[in-house]
């Protein structure tokens, strides 16, 4: 009987039998093992909602732990003592920083006509407007609090511990503290700590805004077992800082908490009996690295199992809907359209072989096949465009990368060339600029004016053509300001006005500004954040100009600079740089650093500019052989002769 009747009909009752057939396996295996499976997909579930919370949460600590870290690098490219605006700073950065609730630059105490000094601005946010405290008194004794004592023992950022500020800014909270340092003769010297608090009860709210499926709860401790944020942390004791190995909490849960603090991570039931009921929940936790915390998510059992029976049912009906309608279709459209897909697959193939122009059929319907007909035309006409298109792209791509080789020969000509300058100036100046791309933001300079020789060498925040057209903008400053004659402070003041003034982008230089007369040797310099040139004498060690600092160029308006001076002797050399050459890293991640800088400059001291400038680019190729380049490497050397 089956023999008499057509394809399509033989084709509908094949794949409707075999379908039958394999659904009703399907079923019967989905019903025996739905559970299982339902845990194990749970778990798993469970198991990355922990994860993506947890990166969250590393997420949020990493923005605060930036702030700190960030204002640590600015202070240590200043002198680390007591300096003006520094409170300005601390509040502008809570102002722009929500999550932050206060912070405090801790100085290192020093001594002053036998008097211990303590001095420790600290501005925290309280009922929406800002407090400042000096936290540097005797009774509340900063030296002495974990969060000063921890990064600087340990020398590097550290998450504290939960506590209650008592005497500070009144509240429970957690506080990142980031050490900074004072160069001193070329070692490093401890100089204090910046800290960012965050409130307890303010990173509760963005814990409880996560979503934990839906009767499920998260909470966070501490490597001590202290609770950081829990449902509950409203109606707590507004000073105590709660420990689940000491509250009243459930065996069970304890024993998570263990294993939490032991820095694991994993799924655990928790079988518990509440008011007489089985209270059957889950616990999946995971450790927040960095803080050295843990995240607990806790939820409950039905959810697991949720949807397994509806899942079960609805799949049965819709199997069965689905094989009737297929083989249906099937009966109805195979024996009307075979003949026209075969028509199409033969053009697939030729235009599949690289003939775009081949004729792909017409038909009159406007039934699928038609409209797929009609997608192969569109699709025949597309590819023709898009390869033309992609020709195009590619002769584009090529244009713009000979711009940027363009750019680049540009950028190199706005420098001076150091060759050119006149020996009977009686100087010997050299300077080179090596970009990490085709376009870089360091830069350096030279202009004489009357008997002065000004000179300057600067570093633009950030790579790329951005930073290359804020550095074209600063030199054009420079050489324009220079025209007046002023000293290197009230060039840094001018140049520092016109930056901040038109900077959307917020990017900053730091800059270097010297100026030398000619005649006696007399050097006027002032710094602008960037790194202290080396002088280098014919009988001495090489060492560090001393130091007047300031903020980078472009960062905050009215900023003020000191000047520094010394008079230059005959054969003597400033050695300016950037920190493409201190900060090089090798395959190790070793940076090349002022030591193997010093070693450099010590052996070729006596030698011309050039040759220091060449030995000590070479030196630093070969330390980061085998590595990208990062950053640009600039140098500059004047040797008064």
């Amino acid at each position: 009987m089956l023999r008499m009747k057509g394809l399509a009909f033989k084709l509908s009752s094949y794949l409707l039998a075999g379908m039958v057939i394999i659904l009703f396996g399907l079923l019967f295996y989905n019903y025996k093992f739905s559970r299982t499976q339902a845990l194990q997909d749970a778990k798993s579930d469970a198991k990355k909602l922990t994860e993506l919370t947890v990166s969250q949460i590393r997420y949020i600590l990493g923005v605060v732990e930036n702030i700190p870290t960030n204002m640590a690098t600015i202070i240590e490219s200043r002198d680390t003592t007591m300096f003006k605006g520094t409170v300005k700073v601390i509040e502008q950065m809570l102002k722009e920083n929500t999550l932050i609730y206060g912070t405090c630059i801790a100085f290192a105490p020093r001594i002053s006509n036998g008097d211990t000094i303590l001095y420790a601005p600290y501005v925290y946010v309280a009922d929406d407007s800002l407090v400042y405290k000096d936290l540097g008194d005797e009774q509340y004794h900063y030296v002495k609090k974990e969060w000063y004592v921890q990064p600087r023992d340990l020398g590097k950022g550290v998450w504290s511990e939960p506590y209650y500020d008592e005497g500070g800014g009144e509240a429970l909270m957690a506080t990142y503290s980031v050490p900074f340092y004072r160069n001193s003769k070329g070692k490093k010297t401890f100089a204090g700590v910046v800290t960012a608090d965050i409130s307890l009860r303010g990173l509760q709210k963005i814990i409880k805004d996560i979503q934990f499926f839906d009767s499920g709860y998260g909470f966070l401790i501490s490597s001590a077992g202290n609770v950081v944020t829990y449902p509950g942390i409203d109606s707590l004791d507004d000073k105590k800082v709660h420990n689940f190995f000491s509250e009243d909490y459930s065996p069970g849960m304890k024993a998570v908490v263990r294993k939490m603090v032991n820095g694991e991570t994993g799924l655990m039931p928790l079988r518990e009996i509440n008011d007489n009921k089985h209270d059957n929940r889950w616990v999946s936790y995971g450790n927040i690295k960095g803080a050295d915390w843990s995240l607990a998510i806790v939820f409950n059992e039905r959810e697991l199992y949720r949807g397994v029976h509806e899942l079960l049912s609805e799949l049965t009906l819709l199997g069965l809907i689905g094989a009737f309608l297929i083989a249906l279709m099937i009966f109805l459209v195979s024996g009307r359209f075979i003949k026209p897909l075969q028509k199409l697959a033969f053009a697939t193939r030729q235009i599949g072989s690289g003939d775009l122009d081949y004729q792909v059929p017409e038909f009159r319907s406007n039934d699928e096949i038609a409209q797929l007909g009609q997608a192969f035309n569109i699709m025949q006409k597309e590819l023709k465009v898009y390869i033309a298109d992609l020709k195009e792209t590619t002769a584009q791509k090529e244009k713009i990368e000979s711009e940027l080789m363009i750019a680049s020969n540009i950028q190199q000509q706005m420098l001076p060339n150091t060759d050119e300058m006149p020996g009977m100036l009686g100087m010997d100046i050299f300077g080179m600029l090596k970009p990490a791309r085709q376009v870089g933001g360091d830069l350096f300079d030279i202009q004489l004016k009357e008997e002065f020789l000004y000179f300057a060498i600067g570093d633009v925040s950030g790579k790329g053509i951005p930073a290359a057209l804020f550095m074209a903008k600063t030199l054009t400053l420079f050489r324009a300001k220079v025209n007046a004659g002023n000293g290197p402070a009230q060039l840094a003041e001018e140049i520092n006005h016109e930056l901040e003034m038109y900077n959307a982008e917020s990017m900053f230089v730091t800059f270097f500004i010297g100026k030398i007369n000619m005649t006696s040797g007399k050097l006027v310099y002032s710094n602008a954040g960037h790194n202290l040139p080396f002088l280098l004498r014919a009988a001495k060690t090489p060492e560090l100009i001393p130091g007047t600092h300031g903020l980078p160029l472009g960062s905050i308006p009215g900023l003020k600079y000191e000047e520094g001076q010394l008079t230059l002797r005959k054969g003597e050399k400033v050695f300016l740089y950037t920190d493409g050459i201190s900060e090089a890293m090798n395959t190790r991640e070793d940076l090349f650093g002022e030591e193997r800088m010093l070693e450099v400059l010590d052996q070729h001291k006596t030698d011309s500019t050039q040759i220091i400038s060449e030995a000590m680019l070479h030196t630093v190729e070969s330390f980061a052989s085998g590595t990208e380049q990062s950053d640009d490497i600039t140098m500059l050397v004047i040797g008064y002769q």
